[in-house]
């Protein structure tokens, strides 16, 4: 296997790889591994923390529809006969919620989704709707693709168990919790390779001291080359 010494003309490509004509992941002709290594939203926690959120307000909120019935009681001399207004408040999302897990979103509808504010969540742009279609994720991968002119612009993407390749969105995700505003998700967009349409025609140095294989793919979308990159111990994908 022979390196690639940028620029280099392959498979009528070419390959500009110093400067940005790729983006910031490679530079200097050596693809910059800390550029790719970003966090990924992980999407089950996120539904979970959004789950005991509902779990708690729905606790608090029959809490205070005790309180409610207890002071209607008094005011009137009556008993409430196990009745408070929390019932009322409680009763629809209580029975959405149950004991509900990520892998039980499926059984909703869309406007309890929406209640729950997780619509996102079974939504194509989804992890979760990729893996369920896809398979488990294998690891990240650059992507190079024709752009303007002879330039490649440069995507990162994840590549799922049936070799899809599932393209990360170019606006990081925003959030009301900390823990998970400005982390990077998956988008809509993605590439098939043909059956044994891969090729192998040289390798890239990366910023780590290693040389990697670069692949020639044939896809849905056109030609495409792709590096495998490892993905970071802290995101599931």
């Amino acid at each position: 296997m022979t390196a690639v010494d940028p620029p280099h003309l392959i498979s009528e490509m070419t390959l500009l790889l110093s400067g940005s004509d790729v983006n910031a992941s490679v530079g200097a002709g050596v693809v910059q591994l800390e550029q790719l290594s970003f966090h990924s939203l992980d999407e089950p926690m996120l539904i979970q923390m959004r789950l005991e959120q509902h779990r708690r307000a729905m606790e608090r909120d029959r809490w205070i529809g005790r309180a409610l019935g207890a002071g209607v009681a008094l005011c009137f001399g009556v008993g409430t006969d196990g009745f408070d207004l929390g019932d009322l408040s409680g009763a629809f999302m209580g029975g959405v919620l149950g004991d509900l897990t990520v892998d039980g979103l499926n059984r909703l509808s869309e406007q309890e989704l929406r209640d729950l504010g997780l619509e996102w969540a079974t939504q194509p742009s989804s992890f979760l709707f990729h893996q369920r279609r896809h398979g488990r994720p294998l690891q990240r991968v650059l992507v190079l693709e024709p752009g303007e002119g002879e330039a490649l612009s440069s995507s990162c993407a994840v590549r799922f168990a049936d070799g899809y390749l599932g393209y990360f969105s170019a606006e990081p995700y925003r959030c009301d919790l900390p823990l998970f505003d400005g982390v990077m998700r998956l988008s809509e967009e993605g590439a098939m390779p043909e059956p044994e349409a891969v090729t192998t025609i040289g390798e890239l140095p990366c910023s780590d001291g290693r040389h990697r294989p670069l692949e020639r793919l044939h896809t849905n979308r056109g030609p495409l080359l792709t590096l495998a990159i490892p993905t970071p111990h802290h995101s599931l994908y």
